[in-house]
């Protein structure tokens, strides 16, 4: 029943969150991507990295996040990224919000790259040190 519950929960935010504008992606690349398995997603989340479009890079790590099922790499690979578009956005508070969620969600020593980075750029944060990484 909470599993049901939760994966109703999850499904209706994404459609609210695909709906309501917040997003930059078309509803028909959101579906396509939300198709996709976490690799590819977060191959094109990369790509629109690269390309600086960070709020497109933003929207597609969240279709990683928004699964409840994913698979935890990727899981982990997006929230870093999604903490690193904020850091470059100049939104340092979303970007150490994601950072500490990494930390907070991600203890296992696999993750321990992503923890490590995450943890350099929360104290460049508090430092006021973010003119460059």
């Amino acid at each position: 029943m909470t599993r049901c519950f939760s994966l109703c929960l999850m499904f209706l935010l994404s459609i609210l969150f695909l709906s309501c504008g917040a997003s930059r992606l078309s509803r028909e690349e959101a579906k396509r991507l939300s198709a996709l398995p976490e690799k590819k997603v977060a191959e094109q989340g990369l790509s629109f990295f690269i390309e600086k479009k960070y709020d497109l890079a933003i929207d597609t790590y969240s279709l990683i996040l928004s699964r409840t099922n994913a698979d935890r790499r990727y899981a982990a690979w997006a929230r870093y990224e999604t903490g690193f578009c904020f850091y470059y956005m100049g939104e340092y508070d979303k970007a150490r919000e994601n950072f500490q969620i990494l930390i907070r969600d991600f203890p296992q020593r696999e993750f321990s790259n992503q923890r490590i980075l995450a943890e350099m750029l929360i104290s460049k944060i508090d430092k006021g040190l973010t003119d460059g990484i």
